[in-house]
């Protein structure tokens, strides 16, 4: 029984606790009230008079009181706090326990005393509603029928809001759908689709955040600070902007040096339209770059040579200005790449290193090709070298409006693990340029094209993959003659032993803007800066074709036996026996004479044939090099020769495709039976 009134009293104490009874206990105790006032001030008048002043002076007090609350509310307030005070007086004054005064408390007092239980259940219900709304019902145009929830309070910055939600609906929306739905939510949220992003958690796919960033920091930009490791090494981060959060916009060209670092070395793709600032964003990067001590750059544009190095000139290892000079830089870098490799290979670094550079005299080095598509539409290869260069201690930079397939094989494209993307025409455009991922976290180049100079997206090893969809400028670039002072007092680095004996001729005879003569100069030949007519540039082409050829019948014969080739014979001494029968090509045509499109393909499927009778299993353009040309069996060049390669291993009959670009499996079609 005991136990049972414990039980009796702690329930009643809970309940009267609790604020719906709360309004019903202000309305008892006007009776006690009442009651006691009538007992001392009944018969007083003055006291009528001061409790009057008082209800009124409670009255004022509360509509003053309530000034920040919603008018219906404060209206509520101060009208209850009037009927009350005014029950009070004239109860105390007339007869508190007379059956009229009781009545209307009985009544009044509960009408009074329910509006404000209601108004508690109504305020409640809002509330849970608006908590729905902002949890369970967040972004709901955007997103349709998918939810999402807020995991914790979203976290406030200066400008700078972070948000982590949920999803709530499994199997309806992933954050990829998020991300494509990214120009929606900023619609929805009204602001601008670049000051959004979508960060996925990687631990698990139902969570991530939405960062927003309001105000743009990055329009006034940030004025070059100089160099960020002045004599320092390339393995040192190059500086070339800021993102958005004001932490600096740095990259990597070579691995982490430390065996235990994950950084691959990397070649880059910088895209962007005309006037996006993409030019003057790589300038800024080769330029902190050329202020270390153990880096080297080759470097040519055919469309805007000059505008484009300018006062990088006397500063760059090798420059290129013409479509024919580019050709040969890439030529001459499959050696380069052989012979750097090998030397490294040989005293036991798998990776450059700044080790390498002190022990070999062998720099890192960076080819940059600006209006690379023009090397690409005229059919110039870069597979083998974007697919072999870096562990030569070799990086591409790939510069171009519009990284389509049309412009850029897609062979080259995979190798491109880094990306700086700048403004572009479309989204189209923006997809080839970035990772899928980067732009469903909200990566959008396409919403400012040209109109911010500067605006980029960088994706590369090494740099916090929740950066890459953050937008970020390169510094305001300096002026030629601050460039200049800078790479007049940083170190100059030689391309080094291997790399110059590599390079060979062409390397030897580039013009130099440095103030040293080359042979070709002395000579007085023309240099790839002179316009030359069309005997010269056949010329040149046929001398470029035929170091090609020089270099595969020496792989073909091996070392030693193309070594051989350069000792002169003696005329007494007896002939060899012979150990092996050549079967020579037919004799070519006359000299002028052009073989059409049908004779060159009908050479082309002949030699395919005798490959077959020496029972080869695959083919490569560089099988037929002896062939090309207008002393050829076939007859033309080599890319025309590549081009009609991928068209045979497209149709499936004579040649099918591997994993190696530009290495066929050879078929072997049978004739059908008649």
């Amino acid at each position: 029984m005991a136990d049972h009134s414990s039980n009796l009293t702690k329930a009643l104490t809970k309940a009267l606790k609790t604020p719906h009874v709360r309004p019903w206990l202000a309305v008892a105790a006007e009776v006690p009230a009442s009651v006691l006032a009538h007992a001392v001030w009944g018969p007083n008048p003055i006291a009528a008079i001061g409790m009057t002043v008082a209800s009124g002076a409670l009255t004022c007090a509360t509509w003053w009181a309530s000034k920040g609350a919603k008018l219906d509310r404060r209206l509520h307030a101060t009208g209850s706090a009037a009927a009350g005070a005014t029950y009070l007086t004239a109860a105390a004054f007339t007869n508190p326990l007379g059956e009229a005064q009781l009545s209307l408390l009985a009544m009044g007092g509960a009408v009074a005393a329910g509006s404000w239980n209601v108004r508690k259940l109504m305020r409640k219900s809002d509330g849970q509603n608006a908590e729905q709304s902002s949890e369970t019902g967040l972004l709901a145009k955007s997103l349709g029928k998918a939810k999402l929830a807020l995991r914790k309070e979203p976290k406030v910055e200066p400008n700078k809001v972070t948000a982590p939600y949920k999803i709530t609906a499994p199997g309806e929306l992933t954050n990829e759908d998020i991300g494509r739905r990214a120009q929606h939510i900023a619609t929805e949220l009204g602001i601008s689709p670049t000051a959004l992003r979508i960060v996925s958690d990687p631990d698990n796919a139902a969570f991530g955040q939405f960062v927003i960033v309001p105000e743009d920091m990055l329009v006034d930009g940030a004025q070059w600070p100089g160099p960020s490791a002045f004599g320092g090494s390339i393995t040192d981060p190059v500086v070339v902007g800021i993102y958005e959060d004001g932490d600096p916009e740095q990259f990597w060209f070579p691995a982490d040096p430390n065996p235990k670092g994950d950084r691959n070395a990397t070649h880059f793709l910088a895209a962007g339209m005309n006037g996006s600032g993409k030019s003057a964003g790589m300038t800024l990067a080769i330029v902190d770059a050329l202020t270390r001590r153990d880096f080297i750059v080759w470097a040519c544009d055919p469309s805007k040579g000059m505008q484009t190095f300018g006062p990088l000139l006397p500063y760059l290892d090798w420059v290129e200005m013409t479509q024919a000079g580019g050709e040969e830089m890439i030529d001459a870098l499959s050696q380069v790449i052989t012979a750097r490799a090998d030397e490294l290979g040989r005293h036991g670094f798998k990776n450059w290193t700044p080790a390498a550079f002190e022990q070999l005299q062998m720099p890192y080095m960076a080819v940059w090709i600006e209006e690379a598509a023009k090397f690409f539409r005229n059919g110039t290869e870069m597979e083998g070298l974007v697919q072999e260069a870096r562990s030569a201690g070799i990086s591409v930079i790939i510069s171009l409006q519009r990284p389509s397939s049309t412009s850029m094989p897609t062979d080259v494209r995979e190798q491109l693990g880094g990306v700086l993307c700048f403004g572009v025409k479309g989204s189209t455009t923006a997809d080839m340029a970035l990772p899928d991922d980067v732009r469903d976290a909200g990566a959008r180049p396409e919403a400012w094209e040209n109109r911010k100079r500067g605006y980029n997206y960088l994706v590369a090893p090494g740099v916090d993959e929740e950066r890459y969809a953050m937008k970020a400028r390169t510094f305001t670039p300096p002026s030629d003659e601050e460039i200049g002072r800078v790479l007049a007092a940083a170190p100059k680095t030689p391309a080094g032993p291997t790399t110059t004996a590599a390079a060979g001729e062409a390397y030897a005879n580039r013009t130099r803007y440095d103030g040293a003569p080359t042979p070709a100069a002395a000579a007085g030949a023309p240099t790839p800066e002179v316009s030359m007519n069309t005997e010269q540039k056949t010329t040149r082409d046929e001398q470029l074709l035929e170091r090609q050829i020089e270099r595969d019948v020496a792989d073909v014969l091996g070392e030693d036996e193309g070594e051989g080739l350069a000792v002169a014979a003696d005329p007494d001494q007896e002939l060899a026996p012979v150990n092996s029968v050549w079967k020579f090509a037919e004799p070519p045509k006359a000299a002028g004479s052009k073989r059409s499109t049908e004779e060159a393909m009908a050479e082309l499927m002949a030699l395919l044939d005798e490959r077959r009778a020496e029972n080869a299993q695959f083919v490569g353009p560089r099988d037929f090099v002896p062939h090309c040309g207008a002393a050829g069996r076939i007859g033309r060049s080599r890319p025309w020769v590549s081009e009609r390669l991928g068209e045979l291993a497209d149709a499936g009959i004579h040649l099918a495709e591997t994993d190696e670009s530009g290495v066929y499996r050879l078929l072997y079609p049978e004739l059908a039976s008649v």
